[in-house]
């Protein structure tokens, strides 16, 4: 007998917004982690008057997709500014650079997002402007975490397990945007599975026929392969399947202004076929193989 819909928060936390479906009916979660745009009032005055905070955002995404809860999955969207803390990152990426005392061994991180300036809290927006004025001590980071990242990976756990009871098997569709890079090209969507290790090879399929069926023009893993939600929590093994879905953001927005296009729609609409498809994939596909299943008793 299939698992009953958790029951709903009476209220979310400040850290994300979690849209519940009526009825569960689609093996999916939405999960939306860098459209935030919100920071405490204590960290905002802390940070770079001159900075651009929402050149690290995903704008609107959140609210392109928040209605299709309605299709029967849950949409989990996170509410803090990326500037604040990034969810899709490592709970111990954190940059030696950015605090007063020395970190703790398993916090400090020498990755190359860290490197770049992009940790679990952004250092810096391209090229190298700070984002703070100056360094967090140890107990502003362990704040950040405990109120941004920690919330969010907690839900996002907690829903992909009660899928994977509900259905057998879970897919994580983790969706993010991408601006145009200078002398390239992008394709409308990237679809990021860690080079085949995220997900099942039937779900990229899935969602290529989907988009191209809406007209867009579909790569796989390049430039963007999937970052630290899709090859945390993707074990196709396991039955835990997750897939990046980078949309290209000339496709919905202005860049310039931020502002949507007209024809913004074509994002909603691009992940509602997308869901439809991975709905018609043989649950046997998806599945935990037998040893993956073995080996968690």
């Amino acid at each position: 007998m299939a698992a009953p819909v958790p029951p709903a928060p009476a209220s979310d936390p400040p850290s994300y917004r979690l849209a519940w479906p009526k009825a569960w009916r689609v093996p999916c979660v939405l999960s939306v982690p860098h459209s935030g745009q919100a920071i405490p009032d204590d960290a905002r005055g802390g940070m770079n008057p001159d900075a651009d905070l929402g050149a690290l955002e995903d704008p609107h995404l959140d609210h392109l997709v928040r209605d299709l809860h309605g299709l029967g999955l849950p949409v989990l969207t996170c509410r803090w500014g990326r500037a604040y803390c990034d969810v899709n990152r490592a709970a111990g990426e954190w940059d030696p650079g950015m605090f007063r005392e020395p970190l703790p061994s398993q916090l400090a991180s020498d990755s190359s997002r860290v490197r770049a300036g992009l940790g679990t809290f952004p250092r810096f927006l391209p090229p190298r402007q700070p984002v703070n004025l100056k360094r967090l001590t140890l107990r502003q980071g362990t704040t950040r975490w405990l109120t941004g990242h920690r919330p969010y990976h907690r839900a996002l756990n907690q829903l992909l397990a009660a899928a994977r009871q509900r259905f057998g098997y879970a897919v994580l569709l983790d969706l993010h945007s991408m601006p145009q890079l200078p002398g390239e090209r992008l394709p409308d969507l990237v679809l990021g599975d860690g080079f085949g290790r995220s997900c099942a090879s039937t779900l990229p399929q899935a969602a290529s026929r989907a988009a191209q069926d809406q007209g867009l023009s579909v790569a796989r893993n390049y430039p963007y392969a999937g970052g630290f939600i899709t090859q945390h929590y993707g074990r196709p093994a396991g039955g835990l399947h997750a897939l990046q879905l980078e949309f290209a953001r000339p496709l919905y927005m202005d860049e310039r202004s931020r502002r949507l296009l007209p024809e913004a729609a074509v994002v909603t609409e691009t992940v509602r076929a997308i869901l439809a498809e991975i709905g018609a994939v043989p649950p046997e596909l998806l599945r935990p193989l037998p040893a993956a299943m073995a080996g968690e008793d």
